[in-house]
Order: C-alpha cells, then sequence, then structure tokens
C-alpha cells in the first residue's frame, strides 16, 4: 500500500507503507455531566466530531548515492507542513484527509529498524 501526502507519493521519498490505523469516524463532543446523588449521568449532546488521528507505519529504504541523513532529511521536509495538506491512500483514493503531522520521529529508530510511525492529525470528515 502507498499514499500520498502534500501531493507527493510515499515511494518517492523510498518509503513502504507496513501498516496504517484509520478511524472510521471521530468522537461525537458530546458532554456528559455527574451529579451527586442521581444515577448516571446527563447528556449534553453535540453533533460535530473531534479532529482524528491517523497513525502509519512506514518501511524506510535508503535511496542508493544519497547519504542516510541526507535522506532522512528530505522525510523530514516532505512531511513538515504549516498547514493542512491533502493525503490520500492508494486503497481508498475518494477519500481525501485534511491532514498535519503531529509527532516527531526518531532518526535512531530508522537507523537501527528501518520503520517509523507518523501521527495524521486529521478534519473528522474527508473533505478538500
Amino acid at each position: 500500500m502507498t499514499l500520498s501526502f502534500n501531493g507527493v507519493k510515499c515511494t518517492t521519498k523510498n518509503l513502504e507503507v507496513l501498516d496504517s490505523r484509520r478511524p472510521l469516524m471521530g468522537e461525537t463532543q458530546d458532554q456528559f455531566i455527574e451529579l451527586p446523588y442521581h444515577q448516571g449521568s446527563i447528556l449534553i449532546p453535540d453533533p460535530s466530531f473531534r479532529d482524528i488521528e491517523i497513525e502509519v507505519d512506514f518501511l524506510f529504504e535508503k535511496p542508493k548515492g544519497l547519504g542516510f541523513y541526507a535522506a532522512c532529511r528530505g522525510v523530514a521536509a516532505w512531511l513538515y507542513a504549516p498547514d493542512w495538506k491533502p493525503l490520500i491512500f492508494d486503497d481508498d483514493p475518494t477519500a481525501i484527509y485534511k491532514a498535519k503531522v503531529i509527532n516527531t520521529i526518531d532518526i535512531e529508530r530508522i537507523a537501527r529498524y528501518g520503520t517509523f510511525t507518523v501521527k495524521f492529525r486529521c478534519s473528522p470528515l474527508e473533505v478538500l
């Protein structure tokens, strides 16, 4: 499986998607109030959804003719975006997520295992 982020396929960065965790929907923003001497809770419904987090596990293969750290910096440059960017998985190309990377990536983990995980924070509904 592959994906594209910000218009660039992961394969151009020598990345293969090993696994992804994509929630079907975000949590509602309902509130539950607990009162003393009252069994159960009182529901204050809110039909809007919270953002979702999509986690993607990548396998990194260093390209020939390019140093390891330079290749890793290329991956970091691809993942950095100051604003929401489109995230599209090739197995579901009609779902276009509005996404931003929210975690850091440990270069030593990549050096040791060749794998790393990226967390994308996304709008709760596929948009863009």
